[in-house]
Order: structure tokens, then C-alpha cells, then sequence
């Protein structure tokens, strides 16, 4: 039997997956119109590496090239993101925020992330736009794919675009962090996929150009007209705060919280109590964080999440690990079940700052908790009439039962653009 050639045996798999995304591409084309202003900052990194390695610099805690096992270039130094802004957005308004979109290309996000940024067209303001930044923080291999897609979009000042590698976001290599946690990749159904997500979720808060950033997943779309003060506000006194969900439902979160206030004191499960953690100055008890964030899509603190990862560097240090994430993932082992809004929030109420940083309003939710649970409601179309309004999110998530094809439908009739005519 001919052996075909190389050529020949990835064309029929390569047009198969690169359709989908022709078909993404063109729908976000389709769907937004933005100024694109993405400037590569490779070579910076690249010879803050070099600098590293003859030993002329040192480099930020956190930052990929700090990583013993970051892998060999490019990994290690890819990523591009917004910069250069215009001298009229120099200072944009402090309550502006940066979006934080963490995905990767496959069957089922690309037509999710097309719904996305059709929302995002539809209620954000042009004038004065409460998103300062669009950032997308992706697998390194795919970062090609995700700046032609950007590219795509077109030119329009709403906001401005960015991608940046998860390498950029994370303290050790990727593979490192999978062999800090093998029978976890083997016991949890989902795999590490999701903690990746979660991991870059806080990892970001370095390369976001806000005081505060909001979280995405491809599932989560705007609901209504997103104005200035919705997701961050003035107090009395002046203070920027994120608006917060104010609670973490499901059956799960309270195990999520508990492992992730265990994860500043040690690997097991109990170690928050065990060291006198629970009831120090701040009263950080399980039932009280129960009250603090959501889950996706969050509102939060840049310098919050910040000061989180310093704290978890510093437990990282002390059980002898490389880096944060390192030590997070190693913890899974010893079964603590975290999560980055259980991280979050215990990192924060430790050291006193999320009252700094944040308001609970118990007028406002930033999605309907019982759809974004429940992924089988998005098919009612009372239920979603109901979710378009008085929330600035909706989520139609993939783990709830909600596929791509029927989640477009879903959306549609709420952010489809009448001026585009279709033939069935």
C-alpha cells in the first residue's frame, strides 16, 4: 500500500479544522467592528530573556521567563497585547475595566466567542466605553490564530484588543504543572484543562491595563447597555470598588472555599484551621467568603488578585516549589479542590483589602445564578427573555447542557443584527 505523503494525509484533517473557524472569523468580522491597535511586545520579551540569561537583569516575579521549566522559545517569550494607546485614551475613566477572555479554538467556543463579541457590539458604548481593553489570553500554539482572528474585526475606538500567550500569565510551563499533578489529570473527568483556565484567571492580573478586570469564558455574553459605573465605582470618598456578584452558589462552593483558604496554610485539607487561619484579625470563615464573589463572570481587582499570588509565592517558597501555580497544582494532590474565586476571595480577606476593593450591592447581580447553574432554562425563551435586562451577564454554559448550534439560537433573536439577511 502507497504511503501517502505528508501533505497529503493532513490536508483532509486540516480542512476540517480549519473551516469552523473560517466560519468564526467571518461571523466575528460579521458581528464587531473595532479598533484594532495590537502591538507586539515579542521583542521586549525576548531581550528581557536574553538580558536574563547574561545576566545584565533580573526579572518580575511571575513573569514567564522567571519559570525553571518555562519551555524553550518561543513558548517562553510569544504574546502580544494592546499597547501604544492614542493620546486620548492615555487616562480613560478609572472605572473603565478590562475584559478577560480565556479560551481556546475548538468546535464549541469559536461560535460562542462570535455571540460574545456581537453582544459586546451591541451594548457597549461607543462614546464613552466602560471596557478599556478586550484581552485574550490563549494557548501559545494558537496565539497566531487568535491575532488573525483579532485582526479580522476590523476598526471601530470602543476598546482596544489584545492576546496574550498563557505562558505570559503563568509562573512555570505548562508541562511542568502537569507533572506537579498526574493522578489529578487522571481523576478529574474535565482533566487540567480548567485549572489552566483558572490558574490564568488570577496569573493575568499583571497584564491588564485596569485597575479592574472582569472574567470570561467563551459562554458569557452581555445582557444590556454596559455604561460607566455598572461594574466599577466611585464611594463617598472617591475609591474605585468592583461591583461583586455577593455570593457563590451551587453545591460545591463550599468545599471550593474551604480548600482554597486550606491552600495559604498548607496542601491538606484542615490546614487553614489547624494554623489558627479561620479566625484571625479579618474573620475569614467559609460562611463569610460564602458572601464575597461569584464565579465567571467576576469583577476583580487587579491589585487584589496581585497581592493573592505574592501570599501564595511565598507559601510556594516555603514548601519548596517553584512558583505559585506550581504549588496550587501540587495541593491538588493532596485534596484541596480550589478554585480562582476561592482563592480570590480568601486572599483578599486575609489581608484585609476586599472591602477595600469591592462593594456588595444586594440590588445587584452581575448574572442570573439559577441560568448560569442550570444550562438547560437558556432554552425557555421566557427564561432568557427575562435574563436580557436586568443583569449586565448571561451565561450559557457548555458543562449545563447548552451546545454551540443551539446556544446561537438561543442567543440570537437578543443579538442578532436584522441587517444582515440570511438564506435558509
Amino acid at each position: 500500500m502507497r504511503t501517502p505523503t505528508r501533505a497529503a494525509s493532513r490536508r483532509p484533517f486540516g480542512r476540517l479544522q480549519i473551516l469552523p473557524w473560517v466560519i468564526a472569523v467571518s461571523a466575528l468580522a460579521w458581528s464587531l467592528s473595532m479598533r484594532l491597535e495590537m502591538a507586539s511586545y515579542n521583542h521586549e520579551l525576548v531581550a528581557r530573556q536574553v538580558a536574563i540569561v547574561e545576566g545584565r537583569a533580573t526579572t518580575p516575579r511571575g513573569h514567564p521567563s522567571a519559570g525553571h521549566d518555562c519551555e524553550p522559545c518561543p513558548r517562553c517569550v510569544q504574546g502580544s497585547m494592546a499597547s501604544e494607546l492614542k493620546a486620548i485614551d492615555a487616562t480613560p475613566d478609572p472605572r473603565a475595566v478590562t475584559f478577560v477572555l480565556v479560551a481556546t479554538m475548538n468546535a464549541n467556543n469559536g461560535p460562542r466567542v462570535a455571540a460574545l463579541l456581537a453582544s459586546v457590539q451591541k451594548y457597549v458604548e461607543k462614546d464613552r466605553s466602560a471596557v478599556h481593553t478586550l484581552l485574550a489570553v490563549v494557548p501559545d500554539a494558537e496565539l497566531r490564530w487568535w491575532e488573525l482572528a483579532a485582526s479580522a474585526l476590523g476598526d471601530q475606538p470602543a476598546f482596544k484588543i489584545g492576546v496574550l500567550a498563557e505562558s505570559a500569565a503563568l509562573r512555570s510551563g505548562v508541562e511542568a504543572l502537569k507533572r506537579a499533578a498526574p493522578k489529578t489529570g487522571r481523576r478529574e473527568t474535565r482533566g487540567l484543562g480548567y485549572r489552566f483556565q483558572m490558574l490564568l484567571k488570577l496569573g493575568v492580573a499583571e497584564h491588564v491595563p485596569t485597575d479592574f478586570y472582569v472574567t470570561f469564558d467563551c459562554d458569557v455574553v452581555l445582557a444590556r447597555p454596559l455604561h460607566l459605573g455598572d461594574l466599577v465605582r466611585k464611594d463617598e470618598n472617591g475609591a474605585l470598588k468592583g461591583v461583586t456578584q455577593g455570593s457563590m452558589g451551587g453545591p460545591h462552593a463550599h468545599r471550593w472555599l474551604s480548600s482554597s483558604l486550606d491552600s495559604f496554610f498548607g496542601t491538606t485539607p484542615g490546614s487553614a484551621q489547624q494554623k489558627g487561619g479561620v479566625n484571625g484579625a479579618h474573620d475569614c470563615r467559609v460562611s463569610n467568603l460564602m458572601h464575597t464573589v461569584g464565579v465567571t463572570p467576576a469583577v476583580m481587582s487587579k491589585h487584589g488578585a496581585i497581592a493573592t499570588l505574592k501570599r501564595l509565592e511565598q507559601r510556594a517558597e516555603e514548601e519548596g516549589k517553584r512558583g505559585w501555580d506550581e504549588y496550587l497544582f501540587s495541593a491538588l494532590e493532596d485534596g484541596l479542590d480550589w478554585t480562582e474565586y476561592g482563592l480570590y476571595a480568601a486572599g483578599t480577606c486575609l489581608d484585609g483589602s476586599f472591602n477595600r476593593h469591592h462593594v456588595v450591592d444586594p440590588k445587584v447581580r452581575l448574572y442570573d445564578a439559577a441560568l448560569q447553574e442550570d444550562g438547560s432554562k437558556f432554552m425557555d425563551p421566557k427564561v432568557m427573555n427575562e435574563a436580557f435586562g436586568p443583569n449586565p451577564f448571561v451565561v450559557v454554559q457548555s458543562i449545563g447542557g447548552s451546545d454551540a448550534t443551539s446556544a446561537a439560537d438561543a442567543l440570537y433573536s437578543h443579538l442578532g443584527n436584522s441587517a444582515v439577511e440570511a438564506t435558509r
